[in-house]
């Protein structure tokens, strides 16, 4: 139990809930394409938490660092990642370890198209500047469940790194608002377990657009799920209620949600990943950074 003296107090087995987040974000997007790896999706938000993390490792050699700058650099990596090159006229970032760690993958399984169409511009997009502002799609939600994953910060900037790593590829204020939420709801699980479903009902109340519908689904599902009080089989309920052909965020979002109250129990049945060594290594980057070794 965390101490309730400290406002920014995390469980005991916060490491084992993030671990879970990551490897059930990946297995949901995967499970939504019928075993198809690796995809444009969840290597997206893979980057982005490493560009999140970059600015942590600046910020803890004492230099002050932008996250969202950062996160979009990780984005144009991805890009020439998916893509084949940088963007004409957009910075060339310095490569980093997971550049290196997906050498050898040719193809990419189709995520959101706005991913490459928001990515393929030589300018950064901002929540003050938007690139394209009527941009409102499900593509925002694996993100915001890793921007969840900062601990020891107010929700206000869980929220704040949400929407800005969703505005960098979606300009529309409905799915600003959406990942901003959903990076709350994570957050919820990964402080409260179960117990924060009132809170999350709360969170996607009166949400509106193609990005916050899916989120509220993705929510009622894993509350429906997690009924089932053995966690492998409230993983596969979950599948059961996704149907066959689910949308690949929303499904990675809601197996991220599951993993963020059950931890890596949900997951430990899954089917081998070949992302399985870049997930270790991203947790274990996270934990030195975040938690300590």
């Amino acid at each position: 139990m965390s101490d309730s003296t400290d406002p920014y107090a995390i469980p005991a087995d916060f490491s084992d809930r993030v671990f879970g987040v990551l490897l059930a974000a990946v297995d949901g997007a995967t499970h939504a394409r019928d075993g198809e790896e690796p995809g444009e999706s969840e290597t997206l938000s893979l980057f982005l938490l490493d560009g999140l993390l970059e600015a942590l490792e600046w910020a803890n050699d004492g230099v002050a660092s932008d996250e969202a700058a950062c996160m979009w650099l990780a984005g144009l990596r991805w890009y020439k990642l998916v893509a084949g090159a940088f963007p004409e006229g957009a910075p060339v970032p310095q490569p980093r370890w997971i550049d290196a760690s997906f050498e050898g993958a040719e193809v990419f399984a189709a995520g959101d198209a706005q991913h490459r169409l928001a990515l393929a511009e030589s300018d950064m997009a901002s929540i003050g500047r938007p690139l394209f502002p009527e941009a409102d799609t499900t593509g925002v939600l694996s993100r915001a469940a890793f921007m969840a994953l900062l601990p020891r910060v107010d929700e206000a900037t869980t929220q704040k790194l949400a929407t800005d790593a969703a505005a960098l590829t979606h300009g529309s204020p409905l799915a600003h608002q959406a990942a901003g939420r959903a990076a709350l709801v994570v957050r919820a699980a990964l402080e409260r377990g179960s117990a924060a479903a009132p809170r999350w009902a709360e969170l996607v109340e009166g949400l509106e657009g193609a990005a916050g519908e899916a989120l509220g689904t993705a929510v009622a599902f894993a509350t429906e799920a997690l009924a089932h009080a053995d966690a492998h089989t409230a993983y596969d309920a979950l599948f059961e209620l996704l149907g066959e052909e689910p949308d690949i965020e929303t499904a990675s979002f809601a197996c991220a949600l599951m993993a963020a109250v059950l931890g890596t129990d949900a997951v430990s049945h899954r089917p081998a990943s070949a992302m399985d060594p870049i997930l270790d290594d991203m947790h274990e980057r996270w934990v030195k950074l975040t938690v300590g070794s």
